[in-house]
């Protein structure tokens, strides 16, 4: 037996570590986009592509990590090469964060000013170049059963910065826009080469020893299975981000901004929950744990749906947030199971592809 084999059952943090930093690193890219694309685009006379860009958002975050992850694919059963894909997506963001730099730099006077909603579109994609990749090599970080101890550590991390976002954009705004894109640059590129440099050896061994293993059959099932899992992330995660902040300020307008304070804490609350139970989340059984956390999400959507009350919102807002921990930490190991090795990071691309569908759709309805 190799030594590969023989540690195969072991976690191997310092690769889920700097997974975990590289995910940091994407969530205060996404909040700085957030908070500067509308004035880019008002201080560039470009208000009217602000709905294309949305519609091109949602587009790039359902399709993207499904190509990516399919070519990535095929570049690893031809040639052995995984990271092309995703050293290619870390390349061209932190390029991409740097032309941005420029043009903000020059002002709207400058001669780059048409490049501009370009360079937004080609950053969009080049974000979702690298995420599928990068993904699915937690099959070689640990073994499938403990999988959810993964997950509830990168979602405690991940949502931990979502729900800091205020912070986050009181730091971006302290830097300024184009001090920000190029903080940016170097945040995806070094973390980018930090989990290329710690994944490069071990683990690409690992992959290479799980494919010359045998090799099951997907079904179409299979995929379809995936699709509804992601979908239902994403029901979950567009109910917290959203519909809260968007019905507090609808039905509620005398508590202010209470809505996003509302959303930020359950997130924080999420992610704390789904650290807290991934070790017991890892020995129970994966399927009844995802049918347990629809139902308990599904509940909390409906009490969202129907309450008229600030208290009773609360609470359905609780209760999807605990099914959104449980979900968020079991659907990646459910899909990545019902995967062949072969089009691994293709499958995991389809998973977050389709997490991404409900988020675009309310973004673009509550905008």
């Amino acid at each position: 037996m190799s030594t590969i084999s023989t540690k195969a059952n072991d976690i191997k943090w310092p690769e889920i570590f700097s997974l975990g930093a590289l995910n940091v690193s994407v969530v205060i890219s996404w909040i700085a986009y957030h908070e500067y694309q509308p004035i880019l685009l008002e201080n560039f006379n470009f208000d009217h592509l602000s709905d294309f860009l949305i519609v091109s958002k949602a587009f790039i975050l359902v399709m993207i990590p499904a190509l990516a992850g399919l070519l990535a694919d095929y570049l690893l059963g031809k040639n052995g090469k995984y990271f092309t894909i995703f050293t290619v997506g870390i390349g061209a963001t932190a390029m991409i964060f740097m032309i941005v730099a420029s043009i903000i730099g020059a002002g709207p006077v400058g001669t780059l000013k048409p490049f501009l909603p370009y360079m937004i579109i080609l950053w969009l994609v080049s974000m979702n170049l690298f995420i599928s990749p990068a993904y699915s090599m937690i099959e070689a970080f640990a073994p499938a059963q403990k999988l959810p101890i993964v997950m509830g550590f990168l979602f405690l991390v991940t949502e931990l910065i979502y729900a800091l976002e205020p912070l986050v954009v009181g730091l971006v705004q302290f830097f300024g826009d184009t001090l920000t894109f190029i903080v940016g640059g170097i945040l995806i590129s070094v973390s980018g080469y930090i989990f290329h440099k710690i994944s490069s050896n071990e683990v690409i061994s690992r992959k290479k020893e799980l494919l010359e293993a045998k090799v099951k059959k997907v079904s179409v099932e299979s995929y379809i299975a995936i699709i509804i899992v992601g979908l239902a992330l994403g029901i979950g995660k567009a109910f917290l981000v959203e519909y809260i902040p968007a019905n507090f300020e609808a039905s509620f307008p005398d508590m202010g901004n209470a809505g996003d304070y509302i959303s930020f804490a359950l997130l924080g609350f999420s992610a704390i929950i789904a650290f807290t139970i991934s070790r017991k989340v890892a020995v129970w059984n994966t399927q009844k744990v995802l049918v347990t956390s629809l139902i308990i999400m599904g509940l909390g959507a409906l009490i969202l749906l129907a309450s008229s009350s600030v208290s009773v919102s609360i609470a359905g807002g609780i209760i999807t947030a605990i099914g959104f921990s449980v979900l968020n930490i079991s659907g990646l190991p459910f899909a990545i199971n019902q995967l062949s090795v072969k089009h691994i990071t293709y499958g995991v691309g389809i998973y977050i592809g389709a997490s991404e569908i409900c988020t675009g759709f309310f973004e673009y309805y509550f905008r």
